[in-house]
């Protein structure tokens, strides 16, 4: 999958073409140590937890057509993965969202419109109709995309994150109509 004169903000370090975007990815039990650190931290900067090697290494994921990382250039590495949005089957037709997160530079571009699609597009045909996540509560912007895209909060999790409240979300997974935000392929 390509996107054409779309931009994201380089980690930091000021910006550069985002000239493949998403991929396919595979689960964290089968990512090499460089990875997992990279991981480490992308989830660090996106939520303000830090999790311990083995923690991301454990993480409910399956091998499957509902995981992505998104990519800053042609080269699939753990220098140039700049987003991840990893799945599992829940129950019957649910599927959960176990990790779902961007750098800051990639954030606001269109790219988690972009790959929630895909997550659509690769799971409704295997009977998925409904989605669930946890998220922190004070995170409003992502409770705000995952509304948009017609989640409801409907439960208060207490202890779920180390600091703060938490949200479960669930909802129909649908189609999230394109606009003026989401990349071009």
């Amino acid at each position: 999958m390509s996107a054409k004169d779309d931009h994201v903000d380089e980690k930091i370090r000021g910006s550069e073409s985002m000239e493949e975007g998403w991929r396919r990815a595979l689960p964290p039990s089968q990512l090499p140590i460089e990875w997992i650190q990279a991981i480490q931290r992308l989830f660090l900067e996106g939520t303000g937890e830090e999790y311990f090697f083995g923690s991301v290494q454990a993480l409910p994921v399956p091998d499957w057509h509902g995981n992505f990382m998104l990519f800053d250039s042609n080269e699939s590495n753990h220098e140039t993965m700049r987003g991840v949005l990893w799945t599992t089957p829940f129950k019957d037709d649910i599927v959960r969202i176990v990790s779902f997160v961007l750098d800051q530079g990639a954030r606001g571009k269109g790219w988690g419109s972009q790959v929630w699609n895909m997550m659509v597009d690769h799971l409704t045909p295997l009977g998925y109709q409904q989605v669930q996540l946890e998220v922190r509560a004070s995170n409003t912007r992502a409770i705000s995309f995952y509304r948009e895209r017609g989640l409801e909060i409907i439960q208060e999790l207490h202890g779920y994150y180390r600091q703060g409240l938490g949200y479960m979300m669930r909802g129909k997974l649908r189609y999230h109509q394109p606009n003026n935000d989401t990349p071009k392929q």
